[in-house]
Parts: C-alpha cells; sequence; structure tokens
C-alpha cells in the first residue's frame, strides 16, 4: 500500500535554537552534545525523581517525567527496535571550539517530536538550571539569552516565555520544502554527513558507506517516528537500491562519560561524503526526512546528521 507524504510524515515536530551567554571565561569539551545531554538528563533527575533513582523498584515509572522526557515511550514499538532508544528529541551542536571569553555565545539545537513537544517546560527548566550548575568538566556556567524557533521567532526573551511562537510543524511539511528545494537546485546525489554514522549492517558496523545500509537507516527512522505518534505503518522494500560511484570517509570517534557505567565510553562513526548514480524518486522523501530525523545509532546526541547536497 502507498502512502501520500502527508500520511507517512504526519510526524509532529519543533526545532528550536537555544542561544546561550557563558558567564565568565571557560573551557568547554570539544564534543558538548554528550555534555548538554547528561547534564540535561541530571537535571531532570535532581527535579524530577522521588524514588533516590531506584528506577528499578520504582512504582510510578508509568508517571515519571524522566523517563517520559529522556527515554522512548511507545505503546508498540517496531520488532527491529531493542531497549530504552532516545528517539523523542535529538540535540545538535557542532561548535567544536573549547576556549570561550565571558560574555561570548554559543548556539545548540534541541528538536523534539510527538509527546515530547509538550515537556517543553521540563526541558527549558532543566537547561536553565544546567546553566546555574555548569556545563563540562569545569562546569562551565551560562545563561539562556534567548530560544527560536525555525523561522528565527523568540520563543523565550528577556526571560519571558512567548508561548505563540512554539510553532510545531510535521515533518511531512520539511519533506515537500526540502524536495521542492532540491529540485530547484539540481540535486547532485551527493550526501555529506556532518556528524558520524553509526550503523550496523549485516552484523558489523559500517567502516565504510553502504547504499543499501543507508537507505534502510532512512525508512527505519521514519517508521520509529511513526510508531512513537501511534501511527502504524510498516516501512517500504525495494528491491534495487543505488550504486555508489564514489566516496570519502573517516572514522570519528567522540568520547562520552557514562553514569550507568560510572565510566568513559567512546562512540564511534563514520564522517564524510558518498555520491550515487541516481536516487530513485520514490526514495527521496525518505532522504530528505533523515536530514531532520538522523540515522543510525545515538542520533539523540547528535549522531547521523546529513545533508543531500
Amino acid at each position: 500500500m502507498k502512502y501520500s507524504i502527508e500520511e507517512r510524515f504526519q510526524i509532529p515536530y519543533i526545532k528550536l535554537k537555544f542561544i546561550l551567554i557563558l558567564s565568565e571565561d571557560s573551557i568547554l569539551p570539544k564534543e558538548k552534545v554528550s555534555a548538554l545531554r547528561g547534564g540535561m538528563g541530571e537535571m531532570l533527575l535532581r527535579q524530577n525523581c522521588i524514588r533516590m533513582r531506584d528506577c528499578k523498584n520504582c512504582s510510578f515509572e508509568e508517571a515519571c517525567i524522566v523517563r517520559s522526557t529522556v527515554y522512548t515511550r511507545m505503546k508498540r514499538k517496531p520488532a527491529f527496535m531493542q531497549g530504552d532508544d532516545s528517539i523523542g528529541y535529538l540535540l545538535e551542536c557542532e561548535n567544536y571550539r573549547t576556549d570561550f571569553e565571558a560574555g561570548e555565545e554559543l548556539s545548540f539545537y534541541l528538536t523534539l517530536f510527538g509527546n515530547n513537544l509538550v515537556y517543553f517546560g521540563q526541558y527549558l527548566q532543566a537547561f536553565y538550571q544546567l546553566g546555574i550548575n555548569g556545563i563540562g568538566r569545569y562546569h562551565a556556567q551560562y545563561q539562556i539569552k534567548e530560544i527560536q524557533n525555525g523561522r528565527e521567532e523568540k520563543i523565550l526573551e528577556n526571560q519571558t516565555v512567548h508561548m505563540k511562537n512554539y510553532r510545531i510543524e510535521t515533518v511531512g511539511t520539511y519533506v515537500e520544502e526540502r524536495i521542492r528545494a532540491l529540485k530547484w537546485r539540481g540535486c547532485k546525489s551527493m550526501l555529506t554527513f556532518y556528524t558520524p554514522l553509526c550503523l550496523k549492517f549485516q552484523g558489523e558496523y559500517l567502516r565504510e558507506f553502504r547504499s543499501e545500509a543507508i537507505f534502510q537507516a532512512a525508512f527505519r527512522r521514519v517508521m520509529m517516528l511513526d510508531y512513537f505518534v501511534e501511527k502504524y505503518i510498516e516501512k517500504p522494500e525495494f528491491a534495487d537500491y543505488p550504486a555508489i560511484v564514489k566516496q570519502n570517509v573517516q572514522e570519528k570517534i567522540v568520547p562520552r562519560y557514562s553514569s550507568n557505567h560510572a565510566n568513559k565510553i567512546w562512540m564511534k562513526g563514520i564522517v564524510g561524503q558518498v555520491a550515487f548514480d541516481r536516487i530513485p524518486e520514490e526514495i527521496f522523501p525518505y532522504l530528505a526526512a533523515g536530514e531532520l530525523l538522523h540515522i543510525g545509532k545515538n542520533s539523540s546526541f547528535g549522531f547521523g546528521r546529513y545533508r543531500i547536497e
């Protein structure tokens, strides 16, 4: 059964731009998303946990705000999903500077999907508290200057929240706009991966780009979000995938401190460019959606961001 873009990609979302001002001369981690994600989770626990973080024996799991904001809550999951994948939000920050002076700005993006949209106040409070507590090893403190929506309208300004600018969109609208733009500019059938793609294919993690792996990952990502918003649409199947004509690939390793493991772990993936001989028209919407949704593992940490060039 074929679905229209409106039906297949009827996934509500909002992409928020947080603009921070450093309170003092600071040293920040090079990979800031891990610090933001860890700090956000810690602040949410401090604000909301009433069982001393004993999740296994907690009788309030269904009502737990931390579970709802940090981990996926789904009535049904696709068969390929395992564990508590965090797909209700994702973070992006590709500023890799480490030295900042007092008064300098730093921006990052938080994208919320589905029911996670209603927890904006919780995320805002978490990042506000993180600014007081400090981010990273040296506890760099900051203030939230403003928060913008995708149209650069201010949702937070001068410590005042303007919910009229909290404009919820759909992935379908994004897909349609990107397809129009790509057709107008003349798409070159090339993808540039700006953050690591962590993807297992045929039992092994990718060390180079594989056509079927990339497109299957895009299909699965859309399917996961469909299930998240309780639209149980199966992923499409294609018999043929575009051939890769050229690629430039590098392995990238990102350190992350895991509170669950109580030590540093290493997240790996590949970045670079991959060019195809063609991209079939029926695949293009999924590829366009993947720009916004990211593909592969660790997407909540900003992994798997690419752009159709």
